[in-house]
């Protein structure tokens, strides 16, 4: 299995080097797997990382968050065929691994960062959990799922994503949200695949929370 990780962020921050050591760390544990790294961020500044990862594709690129990843999907889509693909933002801390059994190979795999529906998934919500967003409620039951919109700290998709245009892009001039982010997807006729990812967000210390019906 060959997997590329994609580091995007506005800057890279010395203070998040330990979340990325975890990250790493936990990366390296994975049997049969061959990873590369893609490091993307506003300004030239990957040095900071470069005792961590060995960066195969280093991109400066000004644009917004959802339109950093576009960009680098569409100008390097001839020369991607990795199986898998994980973007992860560098205040991401792993508390666990990823569990790749869980992840579905015909749509995004995120947390929720909304979600109306029936399913209950243990660390399956960004926010819930313990920190500033603990009493945001914006998970609710329904019989049938009628929302979900996901969140952007980190999630993982395959190939296939690539190939059925998941990344073409919609509106520069949006604000890129997660909301809108999901739009796009949405738009894309890309399946949103709510999972459990056990994490704390570092620059607000939250961690995942529940969806519990």
């Amino acid at each position: 299995m060959r997997i590329l990780v994609i580091i995007k962020t506005n800057e890279m921050n010395i203070g998040d080097i330990p979340n990325m050591i975890i990250f790493n760390n936990y990366i390296k544990q994975l049997e049969n797997v061959e990873v590369d790294y893609v490091g993307i961020s506003s300004k030239n500044d990957f040095n900071n990382y470069e005792n961590v990862f060995s960066f195969k594709f280093k991109v400066i690129n000004p644009n917004g968050p959802f339109s950093k990843m576009c960009d680098f999907i569409t100008n390097f889509k001839s020369i991607l065929n990795y199986d898998w693909y994980i973007k992860i933002r560098t205040e991401v801390k792993l508390l666990e691994p990823l569990n790749f059994n869980i992840m579905s190979d015909n749509a995004i795999n995120a947390r929720a960062r909304v979600y109306t529906g029936p399913k209950q998934i243990q660390y399956g919500c960004s926010v819930n959990g313990e920190g500033i967003w603990k009493n945001v409620g914006d998970c609710h039951y329904d019989a049938r799922e009628k929302i979900v919109l996901l969140d952007d700290m980190i999630y993982v998709f395959h190939n296939n994503i690539i190939i059925n245009g998941g990344f073409n892009f919609i509106n520069y001039n949006e604000r890129q949200t997660e909301w809108y982010q999901s739009k796009n997807w949405i738009h894309n006729k890309i399946k949103l695949n709510v999972v459990g990812i056990n994490l704390e967000c570092t620059k607000y210390n939250t961690f995942s929370g529940n969806i519990n019906m």
